[in-house]
């Protein structure tokens, strides 16, 4: 007999085998509970209603139990089903391949953003300003100098903080103020709105960190952790992350979906002065005396130290997710790549010098984000608009914009032809000296773009 067809043969005899006990892995019952076990494939509607009862304490426990890399997942799908209801609003009548494209569209804009990939190359298109044109928000209530502003993703309101405590929403078109908070007779040091004004976080020169309701400027809870002032706050762009940077030298993780504390960053050695994110969980933040500007990689746990420059950092702000600019007490103005340790360009004495040996030092910087242009403040009565040239790795003087008194805080409009200034008499952050003929505002000022 070949070996082939005996081959057959066993193949047969355990197929016939096979036959007999079931699938293979099946347990055949014996007659006395073959009905026990074929009612097992059967639920009846109690047994049903009982399992939809058990439901929601297994879905607490899931919640509990849930991964950072879970809640990564489930808040991308929260985004993707939010893109799709703005694209929605945006025309209730489009078709289904209308929408797709939008959605589409809106995603690729995201994902150029969050990369840093999206560049706006607008330093060739402005041709000027017009201060006769210029907007000033002011409150008699705020009667001190202006600290802090900050403008909400579709520039529509303007939040404005002062040294005398208040906090102000204004509706820049109607130029009326819809709603104020009143911190008990502390200094404002930093404002930041979520993307969807949901919450306004006020850092009030004290330890804590209040959270405001975005549009009633009601406020919802109170932050506690730093064990002093509290000088800057920042939202990681789109979403509810919140960090906070003190003079304890620490930098603060929240999470606002929750109202709960994640984690402290340690590294930097004196007062942290300013502090900024984007879409990525990266911070920048500088260090003021100790000299030092850092990037911190929330998510791998590390940071990037920058202290080729031995000048007290006042300001920093991102450019990109790769790049940034930072101003310093003693004037100069830099910009950065967070892959070297030296600074890609800097201006010595950006803003010159009120005598021989004293500097007018950078008090705020602002930047159009994923562009080529930036600003920096002092009190030298200009602010001074850049362009980044050179693949963005130059700074070059763009616009000089007149503007009397100490400039505490720069911003653009998301498209870029207003810039907002926070000027006062007094520095943000001291009384060293007054400028008695400025006006304590905040100015919108029209820029010329072709």
């Amino acid at each position: 007999m070949s070996l082939f067809k005996a081959g057959r043969k066993q193949n047969e005899k355990l197929n016939r085998k096979r036959s007999k006990s079931g699938p293979k892995g099946t347990i055949i019952p014996s007659k006395t509970s073959r009905r026990d076990y074929e009612d097992e494939d059967i639920d009846s509607d109690e047994e049903l209603e009982k399992e939809q009862q058990k439901q929601p304490e297994i879905d607490d426990e899931v919640a509990t139990l849930e991964t950072t890399q879970d809640k990564r997942i489930r808040l991308a799908k929260q985004y993707l089903r939010q893109v799709q209801e703005e694209e929605q609003e945006r025309d209730d009548y489009a078709d289904e391949s209308e929408l797709a494209s939008g959605m589409a569209r809106t995603l690729k804009q995201s994902f150029l953003s969050a990369t840093g990939r999206s560049h706006r190359t607008l330093g060739g298109k402005y041709t000027g300003y017009d201060l006769n044109k210029a907007v000033s928000f002011h409150w008699k209530k705020q009667r001190l100098s202006p600290t802090c502003c900050t403008l909400a993703k579709d520039d529509a309101f303007l939040y404005v903080g002062c040294k005398s405590g208040w906090v102000v929403r204004w509706d820049i078109k109607s130029k009326q103020r819809t709603s104020y908070f009143q911190a008990k007779n502390n200094a404002i040091h930093s404002v930041a709105v979520s993307h969807d004004m949901k919450y306004l976080v006020v850092a009030d020169g004290t330890e804590e960190i209040k959270v405001l309701d975005g549009i009633s400027l009601i406020q919802l809870n109170t932050l506690k952790g730093h064990s002093k002032p509290v000088t800057g706050v920042v939202f990681r762009q789109n979403s509810y992350q919140l960090f906070s940077c003190s003079a304890d030298r620490t930098v603060k993780v929240w999470s606002l979906d929750e109202m709960v504390y994640i984690e402290t960053l340690y590294g930097h050695q004196s007062q942290i002065s300013g502090i900024d994110a984007l879409s990525l969980e990266r911070v920048v933040t500088s260090g003021g005396m100790d000299q030092t500007i850092r990037i911190w990689k929330v998510a791998e746990e590390s940071q990037l130290v920058f202290n080729s420059i031995t000048e007290d950092f006042s300001a920093v702000k991102f450019v990109s997710n790769d790049l940034f600019v930072s101003g310093s007490v003693e004037g100069s103005f830099s910009l950065w790549s967070s892959g070297k340790k030296k600074p890609l360009h800097r201006i010595k004495l950006a803003h010159g010098q009120q005598d021989a040996g004293h500097p007018n030092w950078i008090s705020a910087v602002g930047v159009l984000v994923n562009s080529d242009i930036v600003a920096s403040g002092s009190c030298d009565g200009t602010v001074r608009v850049w362009k980044l040239t050179n693949k963005r790795h130059t700074i070059q003087p763009l616009l000089q914009v007149p503007v009397e008194g100490f400039v505490n805080a720069i911003e653009f409009t998301n498209d870029g032809r207003f810039l907002v200034v926070a000027v006062g008499q007094e520095h943000r952050l001291g009384r060293w000296w007054t400028l008695r003929n400025t006006k304590n505002q905040v100015l919108l000022i029209p820029l010329s773009i072709e």
